[in-house]
């Protein structure tokens, strides 16, 4: 009688811890996040640090809401042409800064020029590109997570 009970209490429980395991687990989304209007990036004005926001998380176990997944800068040149950096030095990991002509990561003193190429420091390549087009006058950003400590860029 007591393992009747036992497989009745217990064979429900194994299949609700089980059960998410065999789903696919989404790490950040891949479709591109919308940023906001573009004529919010003033053209020729230096870099802005804009936090990029997924709607939507969800993996097999949560689902989470207006998760930051990083952040970017963006800059908007006088040809409209819109630019966007990870502000992840791709050394460790640290946050980047902008320090009125250059990118900097204040953890190793990695500099950065404007167009995002290494200049000095430990970091062994430029800062990481991130994909970024305009629809319909609203910017639109894809997240891609980067390797770190390497000197070749490549998704992590």
């Amino acid at each position: 009688m007591a393992v009747g009970v036992g497989l009745v209490v217990g064979l429900p429980s194994v299949g609700v811890i089980v059960d998410p395991a065999g789903k696919r687990v989404i790490v950040t989304p891949t479709e591109p996040l919308d940023l906001g209007s573009v004529e919010s990036f003033i053209v020729g004005a230096p870099p802005r640090r804009v936090d990029v926001i997924a709607p939507d998380v969800r993996d097999a176990w949560t689902a989470s809401h207006d998760v930051v997944l990083g952040a970017a800068w963006i800059t908007r040149a006088a040809s409209n042409k819109v630019t966007a950096f990870s502000a992840v030095c791709p050394h460790l990991g640290c946050a980047i800064t902008w320090d009125e002509s250059s990118y900097v990561c204040p953890c190793h003193d990695s500099r950065f020029g404007a167009d995002g190429t290494q200049r000095t420091g430990p970091a062994e390549r430029g800062l990481d590109p991130l994909p970024v087009e305009v629809r319909d006058g609203r910017l639109s950003l894809t997240w891609v997570r980067y390797k770190l400590g390497t000197s070749t860029r490549g998704p992590a």
